[in-house]
């Protein structure tokens, strides 16, 4: 929103032919180029939409919880998995674009902050170039250079807490999605926020009062080091889900109650009629 605000300021009270209007903006937000702007709007709207996706991913990971869900659904989970890596991915790369279109200092340290990163390691090797991963590690034997992996589907759960990469010479790299991603949060935003700041350092440099108005409007102080870990939702629905199980088993039950057939009957009560329970519990 403050990229947004600084746009607009730079497009209000403007006047000419669109070619003069041009020039204008450029001037007041100190582009290079006229199509710097489009430019600009681009990254703006790529930075929030894939912000939609990571946040997600931090409240329900790469699978909701629903007492209606039978086993793990594959193709939902790798679905979510190359989405919010390439996501993440698709994100940090527009961060570093404003960086450069809006020349804020530190452009090169920015780059080498998200490459080293562990987010940018396990996309290239779950999301992007799983078959085909140029390969720096130590154990890679004389001559080759490439590697490939496949992710262990045994592994894969909501969280991602214990992801499994096992490449073509028998090694396995493990990694806990979630942690990472909640790592690259942190990083993303602050890299984001100080180059906000620098940003409108400069354009604003003869209004610090319009500074200060953003800043105070949008309430920033209270998302500094905002914890995304607060969004996640499945360890709650599940316990909800338990919950309301104990409160219905603690009413007067039946002589003749079977549990098994409550449980059964919870979780399968969507299925047709002529579904066969017992064949589940036998």
């Amino acid at each position: 929103m403050l990229l947004l605000s600084c746009m607009n300021w730079g497009c209000s009270n403007v006047h000419g032919t669109k070619e003069e209007v041009e020039v204008k903006i450029k001037k007041k937000l100190k582009f290079q180029h006229e199509c710097d702007i489009l430019r600009f709007r681009s990254c703006i709207d790529l930075i929030e939409d894939t912000e939609c996706a990571i946040t997600y991913f931090s409240t329900f990971g790469l699978e909701k919880f629903t007492k209606k869900k039978i086993g793990k659904n594959f193709g939902e989970m790798y679905l979510k998995l190359y989405g919010i890596l390439n996501a993440i991915y698709l994100q940090l790369n527009a961060i570093i674009e404003i960086y450069e279109i809006c020349k804020i200092p530190n452009k090169k340290n920015v780059v080498n902050e998200f490459r080293s990163h562990d987010i940018f390691e396990l996309r290239n090797i779950m999301g992007a170039h799983t078959s085909n991963f140029e390969d720096k590690s130590d154990y890679m034997p004389i001559n080759f250079s490439h590697n490939s992996f496949r992710i262990t589907q045994m592994q894969l759960d909501a969280k991602g807490n214990n992801l499994h990469a096992v490449d073509s010479f028998g090694n396995i790299r493990e990694y806990n999605l979630y942690e990472i991603v909640m790592s690259y949060n942190t990083l993303s935003e602050k890299i984001l926020y100080n180059g906000c700041l620098e940003y409108m350092n400069r354009i604003f440099c003869n209004s610090i009062s319009k500074k200060t108005e953003l800043l105070t409007h949008f309430e920033l102080t209270k998302f500094k080091n905002y914890n995304y870990r607060k969004l996640y939702k499945n360890d709650k629905l599940f316990r909800n889900y338990i919950k309301r199980i104990r409160q219905q088993l603690n009413m007067e039950i039946p002589k003749d109650f079977d549990i098994n057939k409550f449980i059964v009957d919870d979780i399968f009560g969507f299925m047709p009629k002529d579904y066969n329970q017992g064949d589940i519990i036998d």
